[in-house]
């Protein structure tokens, strides 16, 4: 754990409240699970995180989905292609951003954490625009412990945090139990990302977990640049179907952002605000 962090509270441990709003029991010999920390103003889900669990759901995963949405009714997952008694879904407290979503959701899932293929994702993209065969593919495929759909260099090389995957049990192994279960409430997103996005990568070198990425940032962008925030264009050549929800928002932040509604129109023939 790094410097000035031991004095503040564990997000397991402030998490007290966190209910189960939705309980999927997962059978033994299912080797597929999902992770994905999400937030919605209301109970009714975008379009992006209906597609986003039905593509798990069909692909094998069993999703569970770990919740900081401020909405008073239940979450509404309702869609044609979404197997609501696969789907588990958690309601906590909202603290210690996706990080502690995810915590908290390992933390009530221990039995999960060795099987085979274990993804660990966020609901920050839109998309996915298209079938996600071959990102999985690539991740099922892996010889490496720890996977990530898109490497970045910017400020140092780490796989970034919005879709991992890890492999071979390793999240279950006792160092990597410690590092996810002591995960703490750092009230500064910019003082988080540091500390558990970059510093995963630190962790993961110190103790000698290997790690593969389905995009090299050198594929997308030049050296030093976000992948998803310069090279959205790039990563959609790459194989990865999804945009960062912030670049729609803010299309100013790349020179071409006003061209990405045009884009995906264009190559997916469909209205990227229809999945907002």
């Amino acid at each position: 754990m790094g410097l000035h962090t031991r004095h503040l509270p564990r997000v397991v441990d402030v998490a007290g409240a966190t209910a189960v709003e939705r309980d999927a029991p997962v059978p033994a010999e299912a080797e597929r699970v999902a992770f994905l920390a999400h937030w919605s103003e209301t109970d009714r889900q975008s379009r992006s995180t209906l597609q986003l669990v039905a593509e798990l759901q069909r692909l094998g995963y069993r999703v569970v989905v770990s919740s900081t949405s401020p909405a008073e009714k239940p979450l509404d997952f309702g869609a044609d292609d979404i197997r609501l008694d696969e789907l588990t879904v958690l309601r906590r407290p909202n603290t210690g951003y996706d990080f502690g979503s995810w915590s908290v959701a390992m933390a009530a899932h221990e039995d999960l954490l060795g099987r085979p293929y274990v993804l660990v994702l966020n609901d920050s993209l839109v998309g996915p625009f298209a079938p996600l065969d071959a990102v999985i593919d690539d991740f099922e495929g892996t010889s490496a412990d720890v996977w990530g759909m898109v490497e970045s260099n910017q400020f140092i090389s780490h796989l970034q945090s919005f879709f991992r995957g890890f492999r071979y049990g390793v999240l279950a192994e006792p160092v990597m139990r410690r590092f996810w279960r002591d995960l703490r409430v750092i009230p500064d997103k910019t003082a988080l990302i540091e500390q558990y996005e970059f510093g995963f990568s630190d962790f993961l070198l110190r103790f000698g977990f290997s790690t593969s990425p389905f995009v090299h940032h050198s594929q997308v962008v030049g050296e030093g640049l976000n992948p998803t925030i310069h090279g959205w264009r790039a990563l959609f050549d790459a194989g990865v179907p999804f945009v960062k929800r912030e670049l729609i928002r803010q299309p100013e932040l790349t020179a071409d952002g006003h061209r990405i509604p045009a884009v995906i129109a264009d190559r997916y023939g469909t209205d990227v605000a229809e999945w907002l």
